[in-house]
């Protein structure tokens, strides 16, 4: 069977087909040419799609490019040649995209390499696109990189994209550094998955650096699953720029399926085989709720790991890792009599609210989270103003060996503030979101220097970071949150390859039955957003609940 370029080739004159190490184009005569204007147009199978593409230059402009006459030109040779692309994609599509998508490099890789992740290699070479989903310390950042030398030293690649989380950046340069020194040719960038929401120049900068021969990486894919935020359209853009795109993360879903949408439509939106998100929740999710828009269950759910299984590999710790055993321990204390006073207020107004029938799902979370603030000492008025209250947690350290180093998690910044006035500054080391710039050298005054404490939130310390492993085995969650994902990325931190002893997870909680909902979820591995939902179409249901608090 002819290739989709060579089928082409038959229908436009004077075409010709252009082939390097890396790339396959047919180029065709367009536009203006003369002594200091040069147009070149081609057609190229890029992202499993043949696609137009425009140069115009200028040599005697110093923009020396003509982007808005290349675009001109694009529209006008898109709108000429639709009918015989679109009858060349009719005809290639009668191969199925997985037999489409597949790929034949020779993986490369070192003597450090092991079995699990040589597995993994093997099977994102076999593919142009993949998923690898491999639980937290199994060195899937190294299973990317050799992925990206194995793919410039099959002639397909010469730069890498990553998006990655912002606090993650620095530990994946330093794995760059290290499994591809042997590889300075190869250009890097580093994108954080933060900046592409808020930024239009990092869009803008990730689009001018992508091309075909550009593999791109999404790092900490979860952080992606939103289809509605910019960030993951944004990225989704760029990736629709490339053929070789892989997709990772520890936890997938973070909820539930609807989590995998956006993951693999980066990856190719012809996986799953519909052109949105409005039409995968027609065809996967149930939806309910007072405006209909609420994600209720899920159907054709075995249809759905079908469309995904060719592209997806997992890796799970127990099988392919020998760690030591974990113990887990829970530590309470009780409420002081102004934490209870504070405690039941809030219980009273909320249930007050519900018996009126003018609540909504945030009135719910937004009482959890103050009843949780208190429980953890302190008080947030509506102002935003907070009062500390007396607390009988911090007590609570001395049922915990102290003459080692400790990591210990929060969910709210001033329990950071507050443990680091216990500690003394001088010997902790912070890691929040609100000292980007500091925490690198934060963690490595922990991982290196003489500072016993870390301190961090589990938002900003709990993913990406490496090397706690190497000098701490106690854990301690001075407040959880009701994220099953934030817990698993938390303890990941130190239940990882480079530990060699027994680990100790430890749990402050107080009296307070909001802790035991908390935990109870967590055991799980619940939602609560979609736990409170669901109690929403119940009134009575949901008045107990809270009534339990």
């Amino acid at each position: 069977m002819l290739k989709p370029l060579e089928m082409l080739q038959a229908r436009i004159k004077y075409s010709r087909l252009y082939k390097t190490e890396r790339t396959e184009r047919l180029y065709f005569r367009y536009g203006v040419q003369g002594r200091y204007v040069k147009t070149s147009a081609w057609l190229e199978v890029v992202n499993d799609r043949v696609q137009v593409f425009v140069r115009v230059e200028r040599l005697r402009s110093q923009a020396l490019y003509d982007n808005d006459l290349a675009a001109e030109y694009k529209a006008d040779i898109e709108r000429q040649l639709h009918e015989i692309i679109n009858g060349c994609e009719l005809k290639r599509k009668e191969t199925p995209l997985h037999e489409r998508l597949k790929d034949d490099i020779i993986p490369i890789y070192d003597d450090s390499s092991m079995l699990h992740q040589v597995s993994a290699l093997r099977f994102c070479s076999s593919m142009k696109v993949s998923a690898l989903y491999a639980d937290t310390g199994t060195g899937k950042s190294k299973i990317a990189i050799d992925l990206a030398i194995s793919r410039y030293e099959a002639k397909q690649i010469k730069k890498v994209l990553v998006f990655l989380p912002v606090s993650t950046k620095k530990n994946f340069q330093y794995q760059i550094d290290l499994w591809c020194k042997n590889y300075p040719q190869i250009e890097w960038k580093l994108v954080g998955h933060e900046s592409m929401g808020s930024s239009v120049r990092a869009l803008f900068d990730a689009m001018h650096f992508v091309d075909s021969e550009t593999q791109i990486i999404i790092d900490e894919s979860h952080a992606i699953k939103n289809p509605m935020a910019k960030r993951s359209n944004r990225i989704k853009m760029v990736c629709e720029h490339t053929s070789y795109k892989l997709v990772m993360t520890g936890t997938p879903v973070t909820e539930n399926v609807h989590n995998l949408y956006m993951q693999y439509a980066c990856l190719s939106p012809l996986i799953i085989g519909v052109e949105s998100w409005e039409k995968f929740a027609e065809k996967y999710l149930i939806m309910g709720g007072k405006l209909g828009d609420e994600v209720m269950g899920y159907k054709n759910i075995d249809h759905l790991v079908g469309l995904l299984e060719p592209y997806t590999y997992q890796i799970a710790k127990e099988e392919c890792l020998n760690l030591p055993s974990k113990k887990h321990l829970i530590h309470t204390c009780s409420l002081t009599k102004e934490q209870w006073e504070q405690y039941a207020m809030e219980k009273d107004r909320i249930i007050k609210i519900i018996k009126s029938d003018a609540f909504q799902a945030t009135d719910i979370f937004k009482t959890f989270t103050k009843m949780q603030q208190i429980t953890c000492g302190y008080y947030r008025n509506e102002d935003g103003d907070i009062t500390p209250l007396a607390s009988n947690k911090p007590a609570l350290f001395q049922n915990i060996p102290m003459d080692e180093k400790l990591t210990i998690f929060c969910k709210y910044l001033f329990e950071v503030k507050m443990l680091t006035w216990l500690f003394g500054r001088e010997n902790c080391a912070v890691f929040t979101g609100q000292n980007p710039k500091e925490r690198d050298a934060e963690l490595a005054d922990f991982v290196h220097g003489s500072k016993q404490y870390f301190v961090a939130t589990m938002q900003s310390g709990g993913t990406g970071l490496n090397g706690l492993q190497e000098v701490c085995r106690r854990v301690v969650f001075y407040s959880n949150s009701f994220s099953y994902f934030n817990r698993k990325q938390s303890i990941g931190r130190i239940d990882r390859q480079g530990q060699t002893r027994e680990m100790e997870i430890h749990d402050f909680r107080t009296e307070a039955n909001i802790d035991d909902k908390i935990m109870n979820n967590l055991k799980r591995k619940g939602n609560l957003a979609e736990e409170i939902r669901l109690l929403m179409l119940d009134k009575t249901k949901l008045k107990k609940y809270v009534e339990e608090l």
